[in-house]
């Protein structure tokens, strides 16, 4: 009898396209009480056949349904509803798919908690090919942890914002009984929910009960042309059913939320005590921060990967400001180096000669000279232009000599069209670096016109280059070298230049052969195309094999699957004995299985067995060993130890004990089931430029768990390829292919002794939490080894479940990886093995990261000064503070910078290495943790930007609610991490005094291209126009003016925009909704005020505001009437009330109504000094300098 509640998975089945995904997952599922159920509203046999060949007849865990005819998407899902049986129904739609746990971690949920109604998780969003789209508001989850939502709080939340923050029915799971009650009803057909169907349930649910929402990955959900909810007929019945769950809303009762825009919720793991103690979150106002982050974002509204790589490629060309400051970078430069284009046109295609030519002649820096190969007419008096012959390697060793002011020659094709900065870029990478003699880049396809295909390689890895020519055919050479070492070889042919690539990698080293990691090129023969060619696999095998032999490397090549590949067996002449080293501690199943397998799987007869019993404690494993130790074996011995100590400090043990050339750490977990698995790691391992090699390891369903590790993915090190099935081709073939890595997997890791002892062994003192074999192989490399990942050996990892870390150990581990940072970060940022262009994520390894649209960087050297704003949002605070003035700086040519909205990693801010860091409103213990990473692993200034005094914030004020406790103490402790607090104003300044002893005022200024051209009318009505224009936090400031609006009501037009308290609505004339940061300007000017009001109530909080208001007004022309705080003091013409009284405004109000035109005069006036003083240009940026870079 099943312990568990029974769930049923239904699948509303139509389109066949991606059913097979979809069922496979619902099959893949770890839980033990399913039920799988299909019904199939498709006209064709294509479904069934799916089912039939996924499902065996005699399986009772799915069932198949035939619908008799076409239901359509409601009746079908209803259908499903009845079809069911399970306590718990989900809805899989049949272009989406779960991954393994989705059922278990849901369900346990619904069983945990009887309040919760409705539990969803987060998904990723794909293209029709699996591309994973970046993520964007509906999909990046609510807070940064599994929690629990009040319902009825999050239903204030919908009405506010109608959008779906939670996801369709694939991503959520559901009590069968609730949807029972439910779905019929609003799933009428002709007159129920179709589009919004799922919203709609979801929201009959939150009035029952509360919502769990898990923050990790669950489930996919596909977009595609041909998806349900993207069909016409549908998109327009949204517009209809938006109104209908507006409705829905509106007429709900029950408790009311904390606050608008508040919801009570819990973490998860608190959800059980009792009674409940609800914390509160402004999710309304987190939700509108990061709709405007994800703006900032490549690829935020990408359906489709190439639509996001078409962005990605638009935001890597230089814009107007960086453009003019070429020049002046050149200018830096120690010399210029003169880079003449060789374009080979082996098939007369004149189309694609075109291409190149033009593309030739954009570039951002010029080309000294073109030489071009063709037997074809060129009319360009700047090409020169030689009649192609038919050995163009041996053709081009004959021109060299005749380019005699050329320092690089760069090879192209017919049909390559490079990237405009591509010289440029090119260009400074010789300038700025030594040594170089070959340069290879990434490199993209053209297919019809459009970019695609982009290809982002590795830095030079010798092996993964002895598997095939993976640098590609667009390469530069420095022509000296090339002439005085011979040129090309016309015996390697289309492979030339790969083996004169093979020649300084012998005689120089393969520091002499450099990548750019940027998109340099695009071709009509594409990446693929050319790697087929049959010239290119006829030479890869020669071009190798003579490699290897002037090395003097015995070999022999094989071809398994794809004739292109190498796979090389080097012929050793000896059979060197491997010390098998194990550690362990009361883990005897696994022991015995992983030794017996070892003993009895491993055909190579010279090796020996050392394990290190680590003061084990069961009685079981003790005798086990005393068992061992009585055989007296030299082939297997046992060494206790008596105190349990690090497995670092137990591996050095065996290792001055061992008496093999080899060393092997082996995981006491591992089954071997090669029977050549070390013949396949000495292949590699008695290489002498080889230090460390590690097999490729498999979890027990036969899926890779380790096939090398890539620094910095995922914090320290991350698995490229976990749960690829071992037959995948991957990314550049790489999990079938041996390369170098910068580290492999501890479980396996074979290493030469001599190696071993040269880098002194294990860092036992340091590392006692795990990281001792990582950072092994970073001290190897260091040394100038090979780290090798090879696929020829493989294993299986039996390892059970992590145990939770007792908090002594996490407090360890945390230390230890911080010093790991501290060691290895400039390494980790750049690891030489993956590309700065992909996926720092294992889920979505070799996967383009699109990153931010701003802040592309492609040179290696920097005569500027690097800024990086931390954010808080992208709204006014930001814009002004810290987005607006970095980019007036970096279009003066004073900085370059990039901005961030989120929090950051040690390896992204080594990446950038900027030298100045501003941190925007850091005062709550996570954002505190950006400053102290920083402080840790960076050398750059930081600045800590307030523009506001959030220690005292007044009681209507609605930011009030979002500010922690201990506030006075987050902010003392938040600017004592930085370098300079930098504010708005002198009483901000003053105020802080005793926080910081460099505080620095950097006063509000306006973006000239916003504000510096506004125009408004006046006199446009029959009344005058009063009102006010603003942010969302003013109830207090405005509430001040209640009894004059009331008062004025018949005379004049209020007109309010952004905000308006509830008191004051019943007397306006126009009441205008918040706009967006960009359009707000234009907005402001557009009321056309004869008068604009500037209330604010008598706080310290607003005397240290600063007079961004006034700035607003004055640019619009606006005549203006302020409160005398501290703010709106000073020199702007502006008329100021002194009490706040209601009689003091009616006071000021009419006398600017009682003579218009001296109060227009004053608008103009106000208007001519903000436009003077106030513009975030010219001399004002030296503000903006003083107060960001080191003095």
């Amino acid at each position: 009898m099943n312990s568990v509640p029974l769930v049923s998975i239904v699948i509303p089945a139509l389109n066949p396209r991606f059913f097979r995904a979809a069922l496979q997952s619902a099959l893949n599922q770890v839980y033990d009480n399913l039920e799988i159920i299909v019904c199939d509203d498709c006209r064709t046999d294509e479904i069934k056949a799916v089912f039939d060949e996924l499902v065996p007849a005699s399986s009772n865990l799915a069932r198949y349904v035939r619908n008799p005819q076409r239901l359509g998407f409601q009746a079908n899902l209803l259908k499903c509803l009845e079809e069911s049986r399970g306590e718990y129904i989900k809805f899989l739609c049949d272009d989406d798919r779960l991954f393994p746990y989705f059922i278990a971690n849901q369900a346990g949920v619904l069983d945990a908690y009887e309040d919760v109604s409705l539990v969803v998780g987060r998904r990723h969003l794909v293209d029709i090919d699996d591309y994973v789209l970046p993520p964007r508001l509906e999909n990046v989850g609510l807070v940064p942890y599994d929690a629990v939502f009040k319902g009825e709080d999050m239903l204030a939340i919908f009405e506010r914002t109608p959008r779906n923050y939670l996801g369709g029915f694939s991503a959520a799971l559901m009590r069968r009984v609730d949807v029972m009650e439910y779905l019929p009803s609003i799933a009428q057909s002709g007159q129920g929910f179709i589009a919004l169907l799922d919203f709609a349930l979801f929201i009959c649910l939150l009035r029952r009960g509360n919502l769990v929402a898990l923050h990790t990955i669950q489930n996919v959900e596909r977009r595609h042309p041909d998806r349900f909810s993207g069909q016409p007929d549908v998109i327009q019945k949204a517009a209809t059913e938006w109104g209908w769950l507006s409705e829905m809303l509106k007429a709900r009762s029950g408790e009311q939320a904390p606050a608008q825009g508040w919801v009570r919720f819990l973490p998860l793991r608190k959800a059980l005590e009792q009674p409940r103690e609800w914390d509160e979150v402004g999710l309304y106002g987190i939700m509108a921060s990061r709709q405007g982050v994800m703006h900032s974002r490549v690829g935020s509204k990408s359906e489709t990967y190439a639509e996001l790589y078409t962005e990605w490629l638009s935001c890597r060309q230089f814009t107007a400001p960086q453009r003019k400051l070429i020049e002046k970078r050149i200018g830096h430069w120690t010399w210029q180096p003169r880079i003449v284009p060789v374009v080979v046109d082996p098939f007369g295609d004149a189309e694609g000669l075109d291409i190149t030519l033009r593309s030739i002649a954009e570039q951002d820096y010029a080309a000294d000279s073109v030489v071009v190969l063709t037997n074809a007419d060129v009319d360009d008096p700047q090409v020169l232009r030689f009649s192609l012959q038919p050995d163009w390697a041996c053709q081009l060793n004959e021109v060299l000599p005749l380019l005699e002011n050329a320092d690089w020659v760069y090879l192209l094709r017919a049909g390559d069209r490079l990237t405009r900065p591509s010289l440029l870029v090119l260009a400074e990478r010789v300038a700025q670096s030594e040594g170089l003699l070959c340069i290879y880049s990434d490199e993209g396809a053209l297919v019809d016109g459009k970019s695609s295909e982009p290809i982002f390689k590795p830095d030079f890895n010798l092996d993964l280059m002895r598997a095939y020519p993976y640098v590609g055919r667009t390469l530069a050479f420095q022509r000296r070298n090339l002439l005085d070492t011979g040129g090309f070889d016309p015996v390697h042919g289309e492979l030339a230049p790969h083996d004169f690539i093979w020649r300084l990698v012998e005689g120089v080293g393969p520091q002499s052969v450099e990548h750019i990691a940027e998109v340099q090129v695009e071709s009509t023969l594409t990446y693929a195309e050319w790697l087929s060619l049959p010239q290119v696999i006829k030479h890869n095998e020669s071009v190798v094999s003579a490699h290897l032999s002037r090395i003097g490397r015995e070999h022999v090549i094989h071809h398994d699957q794809l004739p292109l590949l190498n796979r090389i067996e080097y012929r050793h002449a000896t059979s060197p004995l491997v010390s098998v080293i194990i550690t362990t501690r009361d883990q005897l199943a696994a022991l015995e299985r992983c030794v017996e397998s070892l003993l009895s799987n491993t055909t190579y007869p010279y090796f020996e067995v050392l394990i290190v019993d680590n003061a084990s404690e069961s009685a079981d494993t003790r005798a086990w060993f005393a068992a061992m130790s009585e055989l007296g074996s030299d082939k297997l011995r046992i060494y206790a130890l008596t105190e349990p100590g690090s497995e670092a400090s137990a591996q050095n043990l065996a290792a001055r004990h061992a008496n093999g050339d080899y060393l092997l750490m082996l995981s006491p977990h591992a089954v071997l089931h090669q029977a050549d698995w070390l013949q396949g790691l000495l292949n590699h391992a008695q290489r002498p430029e080889v230090g460390i090699v590690g097999p490729r390891i498999l979890t027990p369903q036969g899926n890779i768990l380790y096939a090398g590790m890539v620094m910095g993915m995922d914090g320290l090190a991350g698995r490229p390829f976990i749960n690829y099935p071992t037959g995948s081709s991957s990314y550049m073939q790489r999990l079938q292919l041996t390369q170098n890595w910068s580290a492999v997997s501890g479980n396996c890791l074979m290493v030469r002794k001599e190696v071993f002892d040269h880098a002194g062994g294990m860092q036992a003192a340091t590392f006692t939490q795990g990281l001792q074999d990582l950072d092994l192989c970073m001290r190897v490399g260091r040394d100038g080894y090979l780290i090798v990942g090879t696929p020829d050996s493989s294993l299986v990892l039996a390892e059970p479940a992590a145990a939770e870390r007792s908090e002594t150990s996490r407090q360890a581990l945390d230390k230890e990886q911080q010093s790991f940072f501290e060691k290895w970060l400039p390494k980790m940022a750049r690891d030489p093995a993956y590309n700065p262009n992909l996926h720092l994520s294992e889920v979505q390894a070799f996967d383009l990261d699109p990153g931010l649209q701003m802040g592309w960087e492609p040179f290696c050297t920097r005569h500027l000064p690097s800024i990086l704003g931390m954010l808080v949002n992208s709204s006014a605070v930001g814009h002004y503070r810290v987005s607006q003035p970095l980019l007036e700086l970096m279009a003066a040519g004073r900085v370059v910078g990039r901005m961030s909205y989120e929090s950051t990693t040690p390896v992204e801010i080594e990446r950038q290495r900027p030298d100045v860091i501003v941190f925007q409103g850091r005062y709550s213990e996570p954002k505190i943790k950006d400053i102290v990473l920083a402080k840790n692993y960076s050398s750059a200034m930081r600045i800590f930007e307030l523009d506001d005094y959030i220690i005292d914030v007044p009681e209507r004020n609605e930011h009030r609610r979002s500010m922690p406790d201990n506030i006075a103490e987050m902010l003392r402790k938040g600017i004592g991490l930085c370098d300079r607090a930098v504010v708005s104003t002198q009483p901000l300044a003053q105020v802080l005094s005793s926080m910081h002893s460099d505080i620095r005022v950097v006063p509000n200024m306006l973006a000239t291209h916003l504000w510096s051209s506004l125009k408004s009318q006046r006199r446009t009505s029959g009344k005058p126009r009063i009102g006010w224009g603003g942010g969302t936090s003013h109830r207090g400031d405005l509430e001040l003016i209640v009894d004059v609006v009331r008062e004025l009501a018949d005379e004049v037009e209020w007109v309010f925009f952004g905000m308006c308290p509830d008191l004051l609505k019943p007397y306006i004339h126009e009441y205008h909704t918040a706009v967006s940061l960009q359009t707000y300007p234009a907005k402001l000017a557009s009321l056309n005020l004869d008068l604009a009001l500037a209330p604010l109530e008598f706080h310290i909080f607003n005397d240290c505001k600063s007079n961004l208001r006034l700035l607003e007004y004055g640019a619009c022309g606006y005549p203006v009437i302020c409160s005398d705080t501290e703010a709106y003091r000073g020199h702007l013409p502006a008329t100021r009330v002194y009490t706040n009284s209601s009689e003091e405004w009616l006071q000021a109000i009419r006398m600017h109504l009682s003579d218009p035109n001296a109060s227009y005069r004053m608008g103009d006036e106000l208007r001519e000094t903000v436009l003077r003083d106030f513009m975030l240009r010219g001399e004002n940026l030296q503000y903006w300098a003083n107060g960001w870079l080191p003095d």
